[in-house]
């Protein structure tokens, strides 16, 4: 079949959710599961070694301490992973809506989570509420490590001012690198706390702030990556809007110079990425087009009765694309994904955590009405050379 004949796929039904339809260019062997659902803003997700998954979730938005983070388990092998234990609970988060009048139904809380290959756990926590320490500086936006399982101590690693998004551990120089979105740089941080500064990113093409978002390590040479989302910016007729469409960019940085390039342009909200073993760069938006109309402030985030509201960002807008190492057409392998905020590759998998915003609030989806759901995608089969690639 040509590659410019337009293939339509019809979405069908899993646990009351339906499939979004992929891009007519994907890998005609990809497969799209939904593994979890009914999750509390996830965010990080860990494959560990026996096949359970790591979860980390922001949370309601409430304050009322609800984030966490779990143990998924398929233990009847049927692909949806059902056994749920909670590792840590009782984690602070807010919605940036109520808390800073952004506009936006946003929860920040627990975010970026990995695992070492001794099996220390370490997470990012934004939590401005819960207290602060003797400098002045918020106890909860910080690193926090976690002991071996089954204890799962937690300790702090890290204070900061600013929020910390997403954090990788660089094996070869024994080190971790956060991107910190409320200075617009990337940090280097030690086992003992340490922060040195590595890259501070400047104002994107439009004025607006450049928010680091997710940063992620080539495997083959240590090379780091970092998206650059997009921050707020006023629009033409003095309001504020949630971002700037095709401003969002992805910067390489040389691990040894500190030396960075852009290596993409154009994107529009570009939220984490990842690589895998082959060098290969997966990135995910979190929304395509024009943001709507910012919230007002005091939006019933929790009334059942409140009216649909795209929460400032466009819902089932989100994609995720596929930038292949040898330098050819990027490829998208996945679109029409509610709001995702983190993705993960793991042995041929790629881990999409979708839903960010107030969990079950009203929204317009592309059947009508509908609820935001927190849950997990897997895809597979990406890898797969391509038919016409064969002849």
């Amino acid at each position: 079949m040509s590659r410019q004949l337009f293939v339509s796929l019809f979405m069908f039904v899993l646990f009351g959710m339906t499939f979004p339809m992929l891009a007519e260019d994907a890998p005609p062997a990809i497969t799209t599961e939904v593994i979890i659902t009914n999750l509390k803003n996830p965010r990080g997700v860990v494959v560990l070694e026996d096949g359970r998954l790591m979860i980390a979730e922001a949370g309601l938005g409430d304050k009322q301490r609800n984030g966490q983070i779990r143990i998924f388990a398929d233990r009847d092998g049927d692909g949806f992973y059902e056994d749920r234990e909670v590792i840590i609970c009782c984690l602070g988060n807010y919605n940036g809506l109520t808390e800073f009048g952004t506009g936006q139904d946003e929860v920040g809380g627990v975010s970026s989570v990995i695992m070492l290959d001794d099996g220390r756990v370490f997470f990012t926590q934004d939590d401005p509420a819960e207290g602060y320490i003797a400098d002045g500086r918020p106890r909860g936006i910080a690193v926090f490590g976690l002991g071996k399982e089954p204890d799962w101590k937690r300790y702090e690693v890290v204070v900061r001012n600013a929020t910390m998004n997403s954090i990788i551990y660089d094996p070869d120089r024994d080190i971790f690198y956060v991107v910190e979105s409320g200075l617009n740089r990337l940090s280097a941080l030690t086992f003992d706390g340490k922060m040195s500064e590595v890259a501070v990113f400047p104002a994107l093409r439009d004025g607006q702030q450049s928010v680091p978002a997710g940063v992620a390590r080539d495997p083959r040479n240590g090379d780091l990556y970092v998206a650059l989302f997009s921050g707020q910016i006023r629009d033409y007729y003095g309001g504020v809007i949630a971002y700037m469409p095709q401003s969002s960019q992805i910067v390489k940085v040389n691990p040894d110079t500190y030396e960075w390039d852009v290596l993409i342009d154009g994107l529009t909200t570009a939220v984490d990425l990842t690589l895998d073993e082959a060098g290969n760069l997966y990135v995910v938006e979190m929304a395509q087009g024009w943001p709507p109309a910012p919230m007002p402030r005091d939006f019933p985030l929790f009334d059942a009765d409140a009216p649909p509201d795209a929460g400032g960002y466009p819902r089932f807008s989100g994609q995720v694309t596929m930038f292949p190492a040898d330098g050819s057409e990027p490829i998208k392998l996945l679109e029409e994904i509610d709001l995702p905020t983190n993705i993960t590759y793991h042995e041929g998998a790629l881990y999409v955590s979708v839903g960010q915003g107030t969990p079950g609030r009203s929204i317009i989806g592309p059947d009508g009405r509908t609820q935001i759901t927190g849950q997990i995608y897997r895809l597979t089969g990406f890898l797969e050379t391509r038919p016409d690639e064969q002849e």
